[in-house]
């Protein structure tokens, strides 16, 4: 199936209409930001990686149209999201959008910020569970971006002053997706539309510029905490793997963005994906070795919380969620 170019604009998780010149992340109209709702009641799940806490944030959730994954089959759909135990609706695709924050030797790490509330009516609920489960915008003292797409990086800036959310945090962000983002010709060549996609994901990091630290994959960002290439993504998106004691977890970003089908059809990319040949590599690889190692995954496109665990399955794979974790 070829996704042509009004359907990706129309399904991309962007929403330059609903964004103004110059303020970018100011809503266009009084009427539609009496309209944007975050979630009504905030979310957030702890657990313990040895002696790391790990927090999941639910942001929200948006519906994008099926024509976003590229070479969708109805039938497939359908027999993977039943396998799945998961609702079918054959017009749209439900997708959630989760943050993280980890506790880990005195130090406050957000994994992405979720969206911006402009986004969609049910999106924009990151910083309400962040206060929700006791965490001050003050103490955060980094930001981690798996990349810079504006569903990742929302959180981080005020939407009519253009100050920082996360006062005290230092930003961490991939080498390639920074140049990625800030390349004038890469600009240049992009339909309007994605241009204000673009210029909403520089406006929000832009009060981070100053307190920035570029980082290539493999690089520790803490004790315990490893930067993971897994690019295809785009350019430079990478996962985070923390270890500590016999217990792991890799949070790996957007490496799946559509759950109910893609473990099943791990060969399903989506529309957003910028080098879809390298995603799907990307994607095989560590849906192999999360399988064979045991290894608990996160990814903020999992159901809330999502932690869980990969398995082989007769189609592909299957995902289970982790237990209850009592020590926390």
């Amino acid at each position: 199936m070829t996704v042509s170019r009004r359907i990706f604009m129309r399904g991309a998780v962007l929403a330059p209409a609903a964004l103004a010149a110059p303020a970018l992340l100011r809503l266009a109209h009084a009427a539609e930001a009496e309209s944007v709702r975050a979630p009504t009641t905030p979310q957030f799940q702890r657990r313990m990686v040895g002696k790391i806490e790990v927090i999941a944030l639910m942001d929200g959730m948006i519906q994008r149209p099926k024509e976003m994954i590229p070479g969708y089959d109805e039938a497939k759909a359908s027999a993977a999201a039943k396998l799945a135990h998961k609702p079918h609706d054959p017009a749209a695709i439900a997708i959630g959008i989760n943050g993280y924050v980890i506790r880990a030797g005195g130090r406050v790490i957000a994994v992405d910020t979720g969206s911006p509330a402009g986004l969609a009516p049910t999106l924009g609920g990151w910083h309400a569970a962040l206060a929700a489960a006791g965490i001050a915008t003050d103490e955060v003292d980094t930001v981690f971006l798996t990349h810079l797409h504006p569903d990742h990086v929302g959180g981080m800036t005020d939407p009519n002053s253009g100050a920082a959310r996360l006062p005290k945090a230092r930003m961490i962000a991939s080498e390639a997706d920074w140049a990625f983002t800030f390349d004038a010709g890469v600009y240049a060549s992009m339909p309007k539309e994605v241009q204000q996609g673009l210029d909403m994901s520089r406006a929000m990091v832009a009060p981070y510029e100053a307190e920035k630290t570029l980082i290539t994959p493999g690089d520790e960002i803490a004790p315990g905490l490893t930067s993971v290439a897994m690019p295809g993504h785009t350019p430079g998106h990478m996962g985070l793997r923390l270890d500590s004691g016999r217990e792991s977890l890799l949070i790996w970003g957007d490496l799946l963005i559509a759950p109910a089908y893609q473990f099943a059809n791990p060969d399903w990319g989506f529309a957003l994906d910028t080098d879809k040949a390298a995603a799907a590599a990307t994607r095989a690889r560590v849906l192999d070795i999360t399988a064979t190692d045991g290894m608990m995954v996160a990814g903020m496109h999992l159901d809330f919380p999502g932690f869980g665990y990969v398995e082989r399955a007769k189609q592909g794979y299957g995902f289970f969620a982790a237990p209850w974790d009592y020590r926390t």
